[in-house]
């Protein structure tokens, strides 16, 4: 049995629907195998590589990958669905940008990958040992 999609949930797929839209449009056109949970937040699996960033990309409310899913990477890329839905699109990409910028890319520097979650986002922190 399925549980109820919780207020903060519907809220984020709601205020992220049009860069959603715009993703699970790409995620379609390369192929994706879509998964929509219960949590509304969309898996585009089996992206062909250079159609996403790094070892996977969320856009709004969708997470576009090849075949790194798992459920801890999930919330890690839930996290940053939040955090398009607390910052808006515009502002959210800009912010991580800059942050992206001013910490060279690194992600154990990145504030918004540390808030997401380093260990379930596959990210090792330079300063403790790999999980």
């Amino acid at each position: 049995m399925s549980r109820p999609v919780r207020a903060w949930e519907l809220y984020r797929a709601w205020r992220n629907l049009p860069v959603s839209a715009l993703a699970l449009g790409w995620a379609r056109l390369h192929g994706a195998r879509i998964t929509v949970g219960a949590d509304l937040f969309v898996e585009a699996a089996g992206m062909p590589r250079g159609t996403y960033g790094r070892g996977g990309t969320t856009i709004g409310n969708v997470w576009l990958f090849g075949e790194l899913g798992g459920e801890r990477r999930r919330r890690h890329e839930v996290r940053h669905a939040d955090q398009y839905a607390l910052l808006g699109t515009v502002p959210f990409l800009a912010l991580y940008g800059l942050n992206a910028l001013v910490t060279r890319n690194l992600p154990h520097r990145n504030v918004f990958e540390r808030w997401a979650g380093l260990a379930d986002g596959g990210y090792a922190d330079p300063g403790r040992a790999l999980v």
